[in-house]
Formats: C-alpha cells, sequence, structure tokens
C-alpha cells in the first residue's frame, strides 16, 4: 500500500483528470466513486488498474481489499479534491475502458438502442431498466451522452457491470442487424404508428429510444416500426427514461 499527502502527487492528479472525457479517452480509463460500485466492480469482469481509499476510510470501514490491485491511501482532504462527488464515501478506483468492436447480437434477446441520449441520468435509467428487465444489452448511437461519465455510472447503480453496453453503434451497424432477423421498434411517430402494446415484440427486437430533444432521428425511423405511448393527460412528452421502461416492459409481459 502506498500513501498519498499531496493533492500536487502525479496520482492524485491523474485520477481527478479522469472526470474529464478528453482524459478517459487520451488514457483509456475512467473511475468508479463508492462502496457499491466498487464492490460491483471487483465482482465484475472489468479490469480494475487502482484502489483509492481515504484514510477515515481505511482507518474505520472494513473492506476486503485484493491483493493484486495496487492500493493507495490518501489523506482526507486530498482524496476529497479527487472525487466528483460532493460527499463521497472514501472509495473509489480507477479501471481500463473495454473495447467492444467483436459485439454480435444474439437473436434469442431483446436490445435497447439509444439514438442521441444526451443525459447522463437518462442513461444510467435505462442502463439499470435494461438489466432489470432481462436484455442481452444496451446500444449507444456515436451522438449519445459518454458512457463513462461519472454520472452516467453512478446513476446506472451497479447495473452499468451487469449488462453488455455498447457503444458507437452506428446507422449502418442498426441496419446491419435489422437484416440479421431484429424486428427495430421506436418509440417515435411516424406513418403508421400504432400503439406500443400492439407492436409484436415477441420475435426477435430492439428498441429504440431518441434523443430528450428531438426524438429519434428521421433515417432511424426509416429503419423502424414507429409506436405510440398514449398521454392521457396535458403532458407534452415522457421522459426518455420513462418512455424506454414502459416499452422494455411491454416486451417482458409479451414473452412472459
Amino acid at each position: 500500500m502506498v500513501e498519498i499527502t499531496s493533492s500536487s502527487n502525479n496520482k492524485c492528479k491523474y485520477v481527478k483528470s479522469l472526470s474529464q472525457k478528453k482524459s478517459r479517452q487520451k488514457y483509456g480509463e475512467y473511475t468508479v466513486e463508492g462502496i457499491k460500485s466498487v464492490s460491483d466492480a471487483l465482482n465484475s469482469s472489468r479490469e480494475i488498474t487502482a484502489i483509492y481509499v481515504s484514510r477515515a476510510f481505511f482507518e474505520s470501514e472494513s473492506f476486503a481489499y485484493p491483493e493484486d490491485i495496487p492500493l493507495f491511501k490518501v489523506s482526507d482532504n486530498v482524496f476529497l479534491n479527487m472525487c466528483d462527488t460532493k460527499t463521497p464515501q472514501g472509495i473509489l478506483a480507477s479501471l481500463k475502458i473495454e473495447e467492444n468492436g467483436g459485439f454480435k447480437p444474439d437473436l434469442s434477446k431483446p436490445y435497447i438502442y439509444c439514438d442521441g441520449v444526451s443525459d447522463p441520468g437518462n442513461m444510467g435509467t435505462i442502463i439499470r431498466t435494461a438489466d432489470a428487465a432481462g436484455f442481452g444489452g444496451v446500444l449507444l448511437s456515436p451522438g449519445c451522452v459518454d458512457l463513462y461519465s461519472p454520472k452516467t455510472v453512478r446513476s446506472s447503480m451497479g447495473s452499468f457491470f451487469n449488462i453488455d453496453i455498447i457503444t458507437d453503434v452506428t446507422y449502418a451497424r442498426l441496419g446491419e442487424y435489422r437484416n440479421a432477423g431484429f424486428r427495430l421498434i421506436g418509440g417515435a411517430l411516424g406513418e403508421n404508428t400504432v400503439d406500443y402494446r400492439d407492436a409484436d415484440m415477441k420475435k426477435p427486437t430492439v428498441i429504440i429510444v431518441g434523443n430528450e430533444a428531438n426524438g429519434i432521428s428521421d433515417e432511424v425511423k426509416e429503419m423502424c416500426e414507429c409506436v405510440k405511448i398514449p398521454i392521457l393527460g396535458k403532458a407534452e412528452s415522457l421522459n426518455v427514461g420513462v418512455a424506454a421502461a414502459i416499452l422494455m416492459y411491454e416486451l417482458v409481459r409479451q414473452r412472459s
């Protein structure tokens, strides 16, 4: 175990830099904070490069530290400066960003495709719901929020480590999935839009939800079957995370 007592320490600066997208892209690493998130990461197949704990956490909390992962004990005030959250629990870990170029969808599993979802809280909710609903994975278009931003990881509540999340899935690849046998069902208004309960989701399916402000792109609309969720009150629309949950659990209902 190595002790860090100064905020000018290179390790401290490095971890702090990973809160920025450009640093995550440069170094190929990201961080997770909190007891649950670090525990979930340790119980997954993800590659953890280091664990950092505050002095107070190390002295007061019982935690099983793996012997094969570097451990750093950090002064409390220095640790606070390393974190993205305002009230950290005293433990964080750095992990390698995974490559997913070899991903191939399984026709026996459903997926959800996020077309330009830009809010990290919404993305985390979608990931968490897809995990709960037993989906095979979450597919992200190139225009989506950064998957590895601290807010996205936190809002997924651990599901981040339980389900395949594939980034940079282009419209061309989405078309390939359709050609391979997947039915694309998008939450959007189109020429032949039907009530979401009338769409057949028993067949191989990719559910599609769009950007918070602009919805699903016209290009994707042309590829998918459009469905709508009835608005019975005066609300203009549903939050994309809520809409995604409704559509995913309708698929679960139809297949149960």
